[in-house]
């Protein structure tokens, strides 16, 4: 990459510091300022690009103009695995005479040797819980390998970020509504398997005294044939191979 001296003053210079705890959205900010006499088109790139949103990951910024850039990690179980490739580069260039309708145009166009790069290593500290006697945890990146992609505009990722806690609460809610419904849809099969078994049990009964009489050479009335107990008993075996693959 080039070494020429970077149109940027980028602040911090150094890294970027993430504090956990990790499980919800950390944010971190870095400034830009042109510090030269011309307008200075910027883009920041990160090595873990799925990992981070970056609001405004580029733009155009005037002399002496500075901005704010807001870089949010996404929630982790903890200091990720791959801590050490994780850094930010930023990348500038001189903004054309002419006006910029498309910012996304110049850096297909403009040439390699006019690029100047800031790059900033990140450091995660996993904030302990001081009743656990635990110190905090601080992991720096030093890793080497450098395969910047750009970070994304966090915008793009919709509100998964606005709201992580309702949506966490919409989502418990909707587990326990559809577990309610399986509960009661489970109790109405029950019912229904003893209803039947209580109704086959007086059937069979009814069916071996009839049985018996015909036997002895005498005829009941209302007595159940044993087709209609088979059938019977049938239905409640379906029922009972539908309540078993619900639960």
């Amino acid at each position: 990459m080039s070494e020429k001296h970077s149109l940027l003053q980028v602040s911090p210079h150094r890294e970027l510091v993430f504090t956990g705890p990790f499980s919800d959205v950390v944010t971190a900010h870095m400034t830009l300022k042109n510090i030269t006499a011309n307008p200075v088109c910027f883009k920041v790139k990160t090595t873990a690009p799925k990992q981070y949103c970056v609001r405004p990951n580029s733009g155009l910024l005037k002399n002496g103009e500075s901005k704010q850039i807001t870089v949010m990690l996404q929630p982790l179980e903890g200091i990720p695995t791959d801590a050490g490739r994780h850094k930010f580069m930023v990348q500038s260039c001189v903004a054309p005479a002419e006006d910029l309708q498309d910012l996304e145009s110049i850096w297909k166009i403009v040439d390699p040797a006019e690029l100047t790069y800031s790059k900033l290593m990140v450091t995660f500290v996993d904030k302990k819980n001081p009743a656990s006697g635990d110190d905090n945890k601080t992991f720096t990146v030093n890793g080497n390998e450098e395969t910047f992609a750009s970070a994304g505009q966090a915008q793009e990722l919709g509100s998964s970020f606005s709201a992580p806690s309702s949506q966490q609460d919409g989502t418990v809610a909707s587990l326990r509504k559809s577990l309610k419904s399986t509960i009661d849809e489970k109790e109405e099969l029950q019912r229904k398997v003893h209803g039947l078994e209580q109704e086959i049990e007086v059937m069979l009964k009814k069916n071996r005294k009839l049985q018996q009489n015909q036997s002895d050479g005498a005829l009941v009335e209302g007595a159940f044939p044993t087709l209609q107990v088979v059938l019977i008993a049938v239905a409640a075996l379906l029922i009972g191979l539908i309540f078993g693959h619900l639960f």
